[in-house]
């Protein structure tokens, strides 16, 4: 595998670089190596998990909103669970109630208040579907034949009640001779003692009472009345006129005895008429306790009453002729009526009893209604509405439970408070974790980026601290080589002439002159790079450096038949400077521009002042520098990629000396070139001195 990569790469390289020597192609290969591994790594460790992280997360996020929807649906569930688990309580704490009174013996359609809230009135009916409590069915008896109530003698004792009540008393007890039934006698004796009453004779009307609540304790009057009841009311009034203990006492048995009674349905608010004002009339002697008990029941028992007769009517069309409707014994069956709704049961052994328990249907809504908005209340996200055969549910409805077997027809639904509201929530923590996700996949991004810039830049000073070490030692090689050459050929005398023996010369002084050069700058850079570098500013006049450095350069520019050219400024100010370092500079740039200038071309140095500075130009009428590499000519070990530029060797290090001198001067360095016309590096200086470095 490594094996073919080497060839591709190799492959690469020579198509990239077709007029490289074969070992200069090796490095270009090693390099294209490590970068090739660095990608494979940069791949592997942040692409591939950075698109994996992408992929899941962007994943994610699309099943958040499912997952959003999933929790509206399970919170929409257990709100409706909560719901249907308070009605289940409603209805199993009612079955519970009466089937505790049933085990104990005790009727559950008595005192039925303490069963259930909702509980209107109740009904139990024997094996034959005969209604046998709380009331009974018996009707009033039928009117009967009126005829007496118009004899003589009744209306002319009628007619002495206002003012003869004795006579009137003797008027009444005839007419109860000419009876023909039981009623009129019962009634002409009534009124007679009536009028004994109203005539004084208290003790003769106590007495007459009496005997009618003995002998005409069941026969009804003409409107109803039991003349039992109406005589034991009618007398104890009369006895409390003459001990109140003794007469509340008769009153308060009459009371007992009606609460007790099974009323009819045809004539228990007849009843209830005589009770109420029994309990009127002992008010000032009964106990407050008791008197409190009875009107309670009084009034329990006159609210199952009128809910009775509104609701049988009603539980009869469940048992038409007397068949009652089938529900398994001991178990409670649910039927909505039109008025109520009504639980049933069978109860016994051998002959079963029916019960029928009105439960109020508005009530029951209204407290379903009550449980509903708890529900909603304690819900940040969904609406639970109770469904009726009118109220339909709502198009965004989640969930729905139906209320059998209690209420057949209605059901709980529920749905969200706000469907738009959740999409734009949703939408709104999609686009964060959206954003932090990108967020997260920028940052990865940039910092492999910038690691990729930084490792770049490390292999890209590697290989120019390669390309560097390379080129010095060229750069050192041949000036050794040509000073030892010239060295051996005079010791072995093989120079015979006095021309010889001084070219050997010049050329001995001259690549000492270019190694020592040489050498200076690779101390410099190491002593600049490592932050060691000082200088030692003095008065100097400029005019004086640029003079001796030039003249030390011109012998070298003479011989390779190159023309330098100096122009100074007669003005030339003494600029505070380090004499060598700015040597150094001049030389750098003198011999840059001797190097890639055309053999035989000239070099210009001019000095002036110009404003708060003097300029120190170095031109030159070789190569020139193309505008891309313009800004990377300072940088440390910089090479032209021109192949022209790339032929003179060098180290790369030159000009990045000659900017650091420059700027500890205060100065600055700026550069101008033409592609094959030549280029110009002008120095700056400040007039003022700078601090010293």
């Amino acid at each position: 595998m490594d094996k073919l990569l080497d060839r591709a790469l190799a492959s690469l390289a020579r198509r990239v670089w077709p007029d490289r020597s074969e070992v200069r192609l090796r490095n270009e290969l090693t390099h294209l190596r490590s970068r090739a591994q660095l990608a494979v790594i940069f791949l592997f460790t942040v692409l591939v998990p950075g698109v994996a992280l992408a992929w899941i997360g962007m994943s994610a996020i699309g099943a958040e909103s499912q997952a959003m929807w999933e929790e509206v649906r399970q919170e929409g569930d257990r709100e409706l669970r909560d719901v249907l688990k308070e009605v289940e309580e409603q209805f199993t704490g009612f079955e519970a109630q009466v089937k505790t009174r049933l085990v104990a013996g005790r009727s559950p359609v008595d005192n039925q208040s303490s069963i259930s809230p909702f509980l209107l009135t109740s009904f139990r009916l024997d094996s034959s579907g005969s209604l046998a409590a709380p009331f009974t069915e018996e009707p009033l008896p039928p009117l009967q034949d009126q005829s007496f109530y118009f004899s003589p003698t009744w209306r002319q004792a009628q007619a002495l009640e206002a003012n003869a009540p004795t006579a009137a008393a003797a008027a009444y007890l005839q007419a109860s001779r000419q009876a023909e039934s039981i009623h009129e006698e019962g009634e002409a004796l009534f009124n007679s003692a009536r009028m004994k009453a109203k005539a004084g004779d208290r003790d003769e009307a106590i007495g007459m009472y009496a005997d009618l609540f003995a002998d005409y304790s069941e026969v009804r009057t003409l409107h109803g009345f039991r003349l039992g009841d109406l005589a034991s009311l009618k007398r104890g009034e009369l006895r409390m006129q003459v001990d109140p203990e003794i007469g509340g006492a008769d009153l308060r048995e009459l009371v007992e005895r009606l609460l007790n009674r099974r009323w009819s349905l045809g004539s228990g608010a007849l009843d209830a008429a005589i009770a109420a004002r029994a309990l009127e009339l002992v008010e000032d002697v009964a106990e407050k306790d008791w008197l409190a008990r009875s009107r309670g029941r009084l009034d329990n028992q006159v609210e199952q009453l009128y809910w009775a007769k509104q609701l049988y009517p009603e539980l009869r069309v469940f048992h038409p002729e007397g068949r009652v409707l089938p529900v398994a014994r001991g178990e409670f069956s649910y039927r909505l009526g039109n008025n109520a709704l009504w639980a049933t049961m069978w109860w016994g052994e051998d002959n079963p009893d029916f019960y029928a328990f009105a439960l109020d249907i508005s009530a029951l809504e209204q407290e379903i209604q009550a449980m509903t908005r708890s529900a909603t209340r304690t819900s940040e996200t969904v609406n639970v509405v109770v469904l009726t055969a009118d109220r339909e549910a709502p198009s965004d409805t989640l969930a729905r439970r139906s209320l059998n077997p209690w209420l057949r027809g209605y059901e709980l639904a529920v749905h969200p408070r706000s469907a738009a509201d959740l999409e734009n929530s949703q939408r709104r923590k999609t686009a964060q974790r959206a954003a932090i996700l990108v967020l997260a996949l920028v940052i990865i991004v940039m910092g492999a980026g910038l690691t990729l810039r930084l490792v770049g830049q490390e292999l890209t000073i590697a290989r120019s601290q390669a390309d560097f070490a390379a080129n010095v030692s060229h750069e050192l090689r041949s000036p050794i080589t040509q000073i030892r050459l010239k060295g051996e050929s005079l010791q072995l005398g093989m120079a015979e002439t006095e021309e010889e023996l001084n070219d050997h010369y010049d050329a001995i002084v001259r690549e000492s002159e270019r190694l020592s050069r040489l050498v200076d700058n690779v101390l410099d850079f190491a002593a600049i790079d490592g932050g060691h570098k000082t200088y030692t500013f003095r008065p100097v006049p400029i005019a004086q450096t640029i003079e001796s450095t030039v003249q030390a350069a011109r012998y070298g520019m003479e011989m390779r038949d190159m023309h330098l050219d100096l122009s100074l400024s007669p003005h030339l100010p003494v600029v505070v400077h380090d004499p060598e370092a700015i040597a150094q500079v001049l030389l750098n740039l003198i011999s840059n521009a001797a190097k890639y200038g055309k053999e035989g071309a000239w070099i210009g140095v001019n000095a002036e002042v110009v404003g708060e500075e003097v300029v120190i130009e170095i031109s030159d009428r070789g190569i020139g520098i193309s505008p891309d590499e313009l800004p990377h000519l300072f940088e440390h070990f910089y090479r032209s990629s021109d192949p022209a530029a790339r032929r003179r060797k060098g180290t790369g290090i030159g000009l990045s000396i000659v900017k650091y001198i420059v700027e500890a001067h205060g100065g600055r360095v700026e550069v101008s070139s033409t592609l094959n016309v030549g280029s110009t590096f002008a120095l700056h200086f400040p007039l003022t001195p700078p601090t010293s470095a």
